[in-house]
């Protein structure tokens, strides 16, 4: 079942394939009998509709999490065994509405996720103010009953590890509106082998990718084979114990987890 679970990653520390829609058609532009075609692209994410959701495979929908989606959630996320759950501070924030919060305003615009973030991380504690930042997406069946859940947080990790190499706070948390880490993935047993796990990533990189993210990661426990899943996905897969360098972003150190995991990276692509 495909699952993620935290590579020292926890909120209370600081932690926290394309996209759909695209089609390129190319004529013999040469000969001037078929010129070629504008890429059409889907439009815009809003706000509106991330609440509102997407259909999914199987009969599902994937929409924004709500706070009446969280037992269900903490039951999903309690199936991989790995200790993953959505934590305390991010759980609040679903129920009182303000998780995702900086990342829903912000796809009006770069303006408007910059005034956002400013807001959030100027006006609240930092744990708290991380969960604006942090996208819980659901699929949910026809009952609208909760089959599948992916958290994606906040890397505390490389907010820690950024201010122990002299990065400013200010500087390091900045890094929270360019990196997410996939802290969760878990679907429901009776609605495995429909797609929900890859549309539920697929979504959750949309939304990053519209945000000018530049990087998704996440890890798993090597002996559960996750890696050709990953890779379906549009993910790099790493080797047990296989760190990876951050240079695209400018940070002067690697990343990576433990002997027994694997790390599974997505960078923006370079244009």
């Amino acid at each position: 079942m495909p699952n993620t679970r935290r590579d020292k990653i926890d909120l209370t520390s600081g932690e926290n394939t394309a996209v759909d829609g695209i089609t390129t058609t190319q004529g013999d532009s040469s000969m001037g009998k078929h010129p070629a075609k504008k890429t059409k692209q889907a439009p815009p994410l809003s706000a509106d509709r991330i609440r509102a959701g997407w259909q999914g495979p199987a009969g599902t929908r994937i929409r924004l999490a709500q706070g009446q989606d969280l037992d269900a959630v903490d039951a999903l996320m309690a199936t991989t065994g790995d200790g993953v759950r959505i934590l305390p501070v991010l759980r609040a924030a679903i129920e009182d509405g303000s998780a995702a919060s900086t990342m829903l305003a912000g796809l009006a615009g770069p303006k408007a996720y910059h005034d956002a973030a400013s807001h959030a991380f100027t006006s609240r504690p930092r744990n708290e103010a991380m969960t604006t930042v942090c996208l819980t997406l659901v699929a949910t069946d026809e009952q609208d009953r909760t089959v599948g859940v992916l958290s994606a947080t906040a890397p505390g990790t490389v907010i820690d590890m950024a201010m122990n190499n002299g990065y400013t706070a200010e500087k390091a948390l900045a890094l929270s509106l360019f990196i997410a880490k996939i802290h969760g993935l878990a679907v429901a047993e009776n609605a495995r082998g429909h797609g929900i796990a890859g549309a539920l990533l697929k979504r959750a990189w949309q939304v990053h990718q519209q945000l000018g993210y530049f990087l998704l990661y996440g890890s798993y426990e090597a002996h559960r084979d996750l890696g050709a899943f990953y890779i379906r996905c549009g993910y790099t897969v790493h080797a047990p114990g296989e760190t990876f360098p951050l240079d695209r972003v400018a940070l002067p150190f690697r990343l990576g987890a433990g002997a027994d995991q694997c790390m599974f990276t997505r960078w923006r692509p370079r244009h």
